[in-house]
């Protein structure tokens, strides 16, 4: 369950969504499910963006604490500078994919989706099974 107030308890549990998302979204038994899914991604992306500019601002403001295992704090401060840095580089990329992502939502959003071309089949001839290739001289 959410902390809203532990950093790496509530990242745990973003992981482990994300992981079972992964899983789930393999397949989609209701069509309209894919458009609540691109929705609540698209509201997670910018909290993500946001995790990872706090992170960078983190790393920057408590460089001065840093140290490597062996005491070397240039080298920690460094590190830590550094690592902002890549962060903050993490963020834009966040940023241009809630963007994409926006696009395609909206896109979803417009689409009416129809049953497959089996499901037709099989809902229009009664409750026989739809066949996967037409019968042929050979058999079924």
């Amino acid at each position: 369950m959410r902390s809203y107030d532990n950093p790496a308890a509530d990242a745990n549990e973003a992981a482990e969504a994300l992981r079972g998302l992964a899983h789930a979204s393999r397949t989609f038994t209701d069509p309209a499910d894919s458009y609540r899914v691109l929705g609540s991604l698209s509201t997670a992306l910018p909290s993500l963006q946001q995790s990872l500019d706090q992170l960078a601002a983190w790393h920057e403001c408590n460089a001065d604490r840093a140290a490597h295992d062996d005491g070397d704090h240039a080298a920690g401060r460094s590190d830590a500078v550094v690592a902002g840095e890549y962060l903050r580089g993490a963020a834009g990329p966040v940023r241009q994919a809630h963007g994409a992502l926006n696009e395609a939502f909206n896109l979803n959003g417009r689409i009416a989706w129809q049953p497959s071309i089996d499901a037709a089949r099989t809902a229009q001839s009664g409750s026989r099974s739809a066949r996967v290739a037409p019968s042929s001289a050979f058999g079924n």
